[in-house]
């Protein structure tokens, strides 16, 4: 049986969300980046699917930042620090890098509300509303097309095939543990 980790469901706010990224409001800005492919910026759809408060994945990436902006419905962020091991990950693959479960945070997202991620942040969303439209600015290699959130949601053997620059890391294998929102 796996481990629950409980993680309560929070507003997003600057100071709580500042060891992941940067809250955007008012006149703040952020300053999208690839080190490869290009900035592109997308309208996707999440749906709400049972046992959307089990996260069970993770996803992980270096070569850019990633900012989510839900427009219509709400959407919950799930992040935890970039890892201090990233060596290690990139030499043996994305099951090595750490992951500090202590420091695993939840944060609700309102239409209009910006959540700029940095560059090796875990993270995953879900909805708990019947859908949440959002735009994601991320990147995109030439010809790439938009994301496929919707479909690959929790495949992560499919998610590798579109997204070779994505690591996606099933933490109930690797670990035994399972991320429990507490909403």
């Amino acid at each position: 049986m796996e481990e629950v980790i409980p993680v309560k469901v929070q507003p997003l706010l600057a100071d709580a969300f500042k060891p992941y990224g940067t809250v955007i409001e008012g006149e703040d800005l952020g300053y999208p980046e690839t080190e490869e492919g290009r900035v592109g910026v997308e309208k996707l759809r999440l749906r709400f699917r049972p046992g959307a408060d089990r996260v069970e994945q993770l996803a992980i990436h270096f070569s850019y930042n990633q900012t989510f902006i839900p427009l219509t419905g709400s959407m919950i962020l799930i992040v935890a620090p970039a890892p201090s091991n990233r060596a290690q990950g990139e030499a043996e693959g994305p099951d090595a890098y750490e992951l500090d479960y202590a420091q695993v945070r939840a944060f609700t997202l309102q239409p209009g509300q910006a959540a700029f991620i940095e560059k090796g942040a875990w993270h995953n969303v879900v909805t708990l509303d019947r859908v949440c439209n959002f735009i994601n600015i991320t990147r995109k290699n030439p010809n790439e097309g938009p994301s496929p959130a919707e479909e690959l949601e929790g495949r992560i053997e499919q998610a590798h095939a579109v997204r070779d620059y994505v690591e996606f890391v099933d933490v109930c294998k690797r670990d035994n543990k399972v991320i429990q929102l507490e909403i």
